[in-house]
């Protein structure tokens, strides 16, 4: 289990403040002095800790017979800090979700070179596979990942990918967005994975036609795998590719039901 002083740095509290707000807990309703006291930090430096903390809601000055004194957050205080924060970060989450376009149209004006790797075989698509999930693992923000693909040939080439949901999911960060084809085990693909949350799929009819590669897109890199007689498959990494896989993913996304 973690101390309290761990807890308030994952919420973004540094050493100091950590210290200072703990020290005002101790405390109680107390004049700067006797804060820097158990905080065991200088005076002079808390005076500065507590404005940055006054300034994060975790605490409050009180002017009690003419001395200011300083009080920190109860439990429940605390509770409700982290729940506004929590409403925030969701809050920014979505914010962050509507620019995605100005945010690629900052990076689109960086110098890129092209990375092109190829891949052979059956374990060429695990290491694909592999690559993918090491790379999403790494994401500390919330993002998107875009794949095309047939269940049955996945699980031609890898026998057990339904039954196991060996696909690439995440429970957090990730949204994924899926266009399936339809095809004799598409059903059973649904029914395993239709208690994941952030998981959206809509199919791609028979009328259509089958798309001959399946295609996974993440980051700055794209991924085509043809999973029939030979399988094998390519990464690509450029973003200007993975802008052009997207916009026209979203468009068949919108004509899909």
């Amino acid at each position: 289990m973690k101390s309290v002083e761990e807890i308030l740095k994952d919420l973004g509290l540094t050493e100091n403040e950590a210290r200072v707000f703990l020290g005002a807990v101790k405390a109680g309703l107390s004049p700067i002095s006797r804060v820097a006291h158990e905080a065991g930090i200088a005076r002079t430096y808390v005076y500065e800790l507590v404005q940055q903390l006054k300034q994060k809601g975790l605490l409050a000055e009180v002017e009690e017979r003419g001395v200011k004194k300083i009080q920190a957050l109860d439990y429940g205080g605390l509770l409700a800090y982290v729940g506004r924060r929590q409403r925030d970060l969701q809050a920014l989450e979505k914010e962050l979700e509507k620019s995605e376009g100005e945010f690629k149209a900052l990076c689109s004006g960086l110098p890129q070179k092209t990375k092109v790797r190829f891949f052979e075989g059956v374990e060429g698509i695990k290491s694909i596979n592999a690559e993918i999930k090491k790379d999403l693992e790494k994401l500390k923000i919330p993002y998107q990942f875009y794949v095309v693909f047939s269940a049955d040939r996945m699980e031609a080439v890898l026998p057990g990918w339904i039954e196991e949901n060996r696909h690439i999911y995440f429970d957090t960060l990730m949204k994924k967005f899926c266009i399936i084809s339809d095809t004799p085990l598409l059903p059973k693909f649904l029914e395993k994975s239709q208690t994941q949350k952030n998981m959206f799929k809509k199919i791609w009819l028979k009328e259509f036609g089958e798309f001959s590669t399946d295609t996974l897109c993440w980051q700055n890199k794209i991924a085509y795998l043809d999973m029939k007689d030979n399988p094998s498959g390519i990464i690509i990494e450029n973003f200007a590719v993975v802008q052009t896989f997207v916009m026209w993913f979203k468009q068949m996304w919108g004509n899909l039901k």
